[in-house]
């Protein structure tokens, strides 16, 4: 479909929006590959918001939902996604809260560090390869996005067992 004018970018962008959710940004950098004017684009994103086609809240409600359940990230590189999608700090918290449970959240870290720690060939009566192989450990959490404090806690109590 080409895009030329405000009805068919409004049709095409809310079909997107109705299919899965989409933030503003998303829409508004599709819309400048298009061919159409900044203030057509601007006017079609405002149309969008107010028959609530992109709610930025729910937008990261279900970004939350996914990138936990379903890639096992940690609430830092989730919020960092946001941000990076020009979600406001107070819908992030927010969405953070209502989406991860504390046991859920850690039960998820721990069981991360488990099958990584499956992978590692290391000795675990030998200090120095215990202490290498702990450190990958906290490297991998980190990469995830987990909050320090917790890896540190989670990796501890992996090497206690």
């Amino acid at each position: 479909m080409k895009i030329t004018d405000f009805n068919t970018a409004f049709q095409w962008a809310s079909s997107r929006c109705a299919r899965r959710e989409t933030c503003r940004k998303d829409i508004e950098t599709k819309l400048r590959d298009t061919e159409l004017p900044a203030s057509v684009a601007e006017a079609v994103v405002e149309r969008l918001e107010s028959e609530g086609f992109i709610d930025q809240a729910r937008f990261a409600r279900a970004f939350v939902h996914d990138k936990f359940e379903y890639d096992r990230w940690g609430r830092l590189k989730i919020a960092q996604a946001l941000r990076l999608k020009g979600i406001d700090r107070k819908d992030i918290e927010s969405a953070l809260a209502e989406t991860i449970d504390e046991e859920q959240y850690a039960e998820t870290l721990r069981r991360l560090l488990r099958s990584k720690q499956q992978t590692l060939r290391f000795n675990p009566d030998d200090k120095r390869e215990a202490y290498a192989a702990s450190q990958k450990l906290l490297r991998f959490a980190a990469s995830r996005g987990f909050e320090p404090h917790l890896v540190f806690e989670a990796v501890e109590q992996l090497s206690d067992e």
